[in-house]
């Protein structure tokens, strides 16, 4: 078991029982000259690590860690997830998912933060969520578009547009919950704030997924950086052909053919709708140049 160094303590014999997790992806994303260390699971969902938050913003690691375990719904979702620290170790940190970084933050006593601290905290609360979500949202909107599984385009189009309706149905529920809290006479100001703010990031990173997957649906949208790189070694395959049969420039003048042919200033600006045709015109240039070594 990777232990973060004293964050394993015992009021997390329960944990110690449990190995950390690994995640598919890391970034440390700067906040304002914080680098904050962030991780993305297999499952999409994103984590921060509680530590370093508290290094931060000059709080009790202790403190903040039982505050959350106080709390039903933060103390179900914290996972210890293995990630790299500043000298390169492996370590296992406890971290909460991304979704409930607006939980916590506002649950903070202000009057604990040292007025130093103060305006950054209202930072880490404005903004928080949307900078880290910002830098992971492309991963986590490219995994919601159906992948190339031998279905046919019309097919594809039909589960993209399944989950654009998934999506607008998660942000409607979103909203009438919204609403809901707006309307509780027994919940206070000060909560049903912190609550609608809460919830309005979900509302805007659902907008973001949203208009991302439209996007997509476009056939006039550029190619994606998977097909872009396809695209790229069959142009490196064709040059590394002509350059054997003593072309020389070959990659210019193979990208030049390309941009001009498709009037486009850059391979990765390709409309999607004519990938499938590019593949091919650089095929047959290929063989073409191949051949002339068969006596074709």
């Amino acid at each position: 078991m990777l232990e973060e160094g004293h964050e394993i303590n015992s009021l997390e014999q329960d944990e110690q029982a449990t190995p950390a997790i690994v995640p598919r992806t890391e970034k440390v994303v700067s906040f304002y000259g914080d680098d904050i260390p962030v991780a993305q699971l297999v499952d999409e969902e994103i984590y921060v690590p509680i530590r370093a938050l508290t290094t931060f913003l000059g709080l009790s690691f202790g403190s903040q860690r039982n505050r959350i375990l106080r709390d039903e719904v933060m103390a179900e979702r914290i996972r210890q997830v293995q990630m790299s620290a500043v000298d390169g170790r492996q370590l296992a940190m406890l971290c909460l998912p991304l979704d409930l970084l607006p939980g916590w933050l506002f649950g903070i006593t202000t009057s604990k933060i040292k007025p130093e601290l103060q305006e950054k905290l209202k930072r880490y609360r404005a903004e928080g969520f949307r900078v880290l979500w910002d830098a992971f949202k492309a991963n986590v909107t490219s995994a919601a578009v159906p992948q190339a599984t031998g279905l046919s385009s019309a097919e594809q189009t039909l589960e993209m547009a399944a989950v654009v309706y998934n999506l607008a149905q998660q942000q409607v529920e979103f909203e009438r919950q919204l609403t809901d809290v707006a309307t509780a006479q027994a919940v206070d100001r000060d909560r049903l704030g912190k609550m609608a703010d809460y919830m309005r990031g979900f509302i805007q990173q659902t907008n973001a997924r949203l208009s991302s997957l439209e996007l997509r649906l476009d056939p006039a949208a550029a190619i994606t950086d998977e097909q872009a790189a396809e695209i790229a070694l069959a142009v490196k395959n064709v040059a590394h052909a002509m350059d054997e049969h003593g072309t020389a420039g070959s990659y210019g003048k193979v990208y030049s053919e390309l941009y001009r042919r498709y009037r486009i200033s850059s391979y990765k600006n390709l409309p999607r709708a004519r990938y499938d045709e590019v593949l091919g015109w650089l095929s047959r240039w290929y063989d073409e140049v191949v051949g002339k070594d068969k006596g074709e």
